[in-house]
Formats: C-alpha cells, structure tokens, sequence
C-alpha cells in the first residue's frame, strides 16, 4: 500500500480552512479521539461531506477532520448549506499525495490517541455505511480507566512497528539457521572477541548483514520508529549497529543486568530497541530496569520498546516456550564507533 500505513503517525501540517484560515493538524488534539478522511477533489466531495456530517452516526467525542483538494473557495462552495460541526481544510494534492500514495477511492485515517495510524479504510461503494464502519471501530476500543503512577522506567512504548507478516516471516527467517550463541565481547587493544558466557546471558543471535529482512526491517524503523524517538527524546537517529534477530529459550534464556554503553567499544550506543516479534507465544522475557523499581515492561507483538542505552536493564529468565525480537542500537553522526577487527558485539 502506498502512503501513510498502520502504525505510522500522521504529521503536523497547516491547511487553510474554507475561510482562508490556516489551521493545525496538532493544534486540534487536545488528546481526544480523531479521525482523518481525505475525501479527494472538491468538485465530487460533497456526497462523502454530507455522509461524514449525517447527524445519525454516533460519532461522539471522535473529532472529525476532512481533508479536501482544492481551493479554500472550493471548499467554501462545497461546504455551504451544510451543517458539519468539524473542521475542513484545502489541500493542493502534495499533503494527499504524501498521505495516499496516488488517486485513491475516499480513506478514513483511523488514528489511536498519539496520532497513529490503526486502521487504514477506503471506500467506493455506500458512503453512509463506510462512515459507520468508520464510527463503529472508536465505538468498540477499551476506555480505560486511569491509573496512578509514582515512578516508572523513562521508556518509550511503540505499538504498530511492525505488522504480523513480518514477525512471523523474521521468525521463519531466524530458524532456518538456528543462530548461533550469543556472546560477550572482550577487548584486546582494538580487537574486539566475544564468547559465550553463560553468567551473563543465554540466548541465540543471528546479524541482518544485508538481503531483504535488512531492506524490509530498515523501512519499518525509518517509517515507524525513529521519528517517534525525534518527538519524544528529541533525538534525530542517523546510524545504527547492524540488527540482529535473538532468541531466548525456556530455561536457557536470560540477561543479566547490564547498561548497553558501559564499554569503550559500545559508548557510542545512545538508544536501544526491543521489537517483540511473538508477545504471548512464551512466559517470561520480560524487561526489568532495576533503577526504576519491580515493574516489568514487554511490548505487544509487532510493537518496541526504546531507551536509553545507560538505563541499568534485564531480560527476565523465559520459563515457557521461546521468545524472539530483533534488536537494535542507534546513536548519531555526532557519535563515532571505534573501530574493531570484529563488530558483531553485544554486552
């Protein structure tokens, strides 16, 4: 699918309104529930419009957002004589075409309260009913209540990073070689070895060198994680250490507490990732940051987690099945890797 896909978040943009006046796609969030349809060019948008503003979907607290190309004149004819009670803004294609990918039937954006995309909808057929299909999918999510937090872990959660194909295909991707032991790197002036070291952890590697897992894994962090750690670390990521697929297996799989840039060969490290690639298919696995209290923090499938490379941190013993996730450091061009004989190393 071209454009902007699940798990993807919508940008910040300014759009004029059919008076003319411009308005903030993140200025209308006040952390309520939204919902973005581009509903194609002003001359055949008004029966989309109309279905969108049909006071017989419940939409409630859902704010609606419709995204029109053409003029903000346009849009002021198009609009006139209907009572919407939500903003339209006019576009002159590059924001649709960003968005879309290319012509497309009307798409509702389906967001989650960060301003990711969930679901991705289109229709050609009775515009009504799409908007209920639409409604429906915000009718039907949890609301839960809030809870009280004391203290926590600085980590980012990421859900949506990666779809369902590609976990089980990186999975099937891993176990046709097995991997091989994990180890701990040891220096000796610039070169770095490594050997297993069962008091440190237990677990299986494989390194995405190059081939399409590298090429696929590549576009779904560029997409989907590194802008969310820009936003919420203020931190722009332009390199990163080659990724690798893990496993940790019952009753042989563990890491014991560790910072990830403690070493001269790993200080360069700034963020690391957890992506899960098959949450509750196992017990265990979790991570554990000693510093921040008992909590345990593990991805849903698909999703990451990101922090800080000198957060202290565990992987918890797996005690059922086994656990697989692809790994991964990212630092910036500021940062400088010290060169090793041997760069495939992990602490």
């Amino acid at each position: 699918m071209a454009g902007l896909t699940p798990g993807e978040r919508i940008p910040d943009f300014a759009r004029p309104d059919p008076a003319g006046k411009p308005l903030m796609f993140y200025d209308l969030h006040l952390g309520q529930a939204m919902a973005l349809f581009v509903l194609g060019r002003a001359a055949q948008a008004r029966p989309a419009l109309a279905a969108l503003a049909d006071p017989g979907i419940a939409w409630g607290e859902v704010t609606r957002l419709a995204l029109v190309w053409g003029s903000p004149a346009e849009c002021a004819a198009l609009t006139q004589g209907l009572d919407l009670g939500f903003p339209v803004m006019a576009d002159d294609g590059t924001l649709i075409q960003h968005l879309l990918g290319g012509p497309a039937a009307v798409t509702a954006f389906v967001l989650d309260d960060n301003l990711r995309i969930t679901d991705r909808l289109q229709t050609e057929g009775d515009l009504k009913a799409f908007m209920g299909q639409v409604a429906a999918l915000y009718t039907a999510r949890p609301k839960p209540a809030p809870r009280l937090h004391t203290g926590q872990a600085p980590v980012l959660f990421i859900p949506r990073a990666v779809d369902a194909d590609f976990c089980s295909g990186l999975i099937a991707h891993f176990e046709e070689t097995g991997g091989t032991p994990s180890g701990v790197s040891y220096l000796q002036g610039d070169t770095a070895n490594w050997k297993p070291d069962p008091s440190v952890k237990m677990r299986r590697d494989i390194y995405l060198n190059e081939g399409l897992w590298l090429e696929r894994a590549r576009d779904a962090l560029v997409r989907r994680v590194l802008p969310e750690i820009q936003r919420c670390f203020n931190f722009q990521v332009t390199q990163h250490e080659v990724f690798k697929v893990i496993r940790y297996d019952a009753g042989a799989g563990y890491f014991r507490p560790h910072r990830d840039n403690e070493s001269r060969d790993t200080q360069h490290r700034r963020f690391a990732m957890t992506l899960n690639l098959n949450t509750g298919a196992y017990a265990g696995g979790q991570l554990h940051f000693p510093e921040f209290g008992p909590d345990l923090y593990e991805p849903e499938c698909g999703g990451a987690v990101v922090f800080s490379c000198s957060l202290l941190h565990e992987v918890m013993p797996v005690t059922r099945g086994s656990r697989y996730a692809l790994l991964g450091f990212f630092f910036s061009d500021a940062e400088r890797m010290i060169p090793m004989q041997h760069r495939e190393i992990d602490r």
